[in-house]
């Protein structure tokens, strides 16, 4: 086999799967889960309005679950409420109220609780 030959083939195999940048850059920072462990959580209690069965938990959990340094997020259509594990400074209510709101949903209110009330929920 020539050396164009194996060069060619070295360039295909490198453009076929060592190019793969998975598209646009997002513009929230990209937080690795074992870099979260280190990090400094913090706990919040949504209020959304609209939640009435399963399937809005479920696309509630989906959307906020989607921000990027949202750890865990629990949801509850009998409560009302969602309850979301994050990083703070990665991500943000800002955030947060966009996705309820685009998901056809009301963020009523949203107040701090300590993290270790919101692991016993899980």
């Amino acid at each position: 086999m020539s050396f164009q030959m194996r060069f060619l083939i070295l360039v295909s195999f490198l453009l076929a799967f060592g190019c793969g940048n998975g598209g646009a850059k997002k513009n929230t920072p990209e937080v690795k889960p074992q870099v979260i462990e280190n990090i400094k959580l913090a706990a919040l209690e949504l209020s959304i309005q609209g939640m009435s069965c399963t399937g809005c938990e479920q696309t509630i959990q989906s959307a906020l679950g989607s921000i990027g340094g949202v750890k865990h997020v629990k949801a509850n259509f009998r409560e009302g409420k969602a309850y979301v594990e994050y990083v703070p400074g990665v991500s943000d209510t800002i955030r947060m109220r966009e996705s309820i709101t685009t998901s056809g949903y009301v963020l009523a209110s949203l107040k701090s609780i300590p993290l270790d009330s919101l692991r016993l929920k899980q």
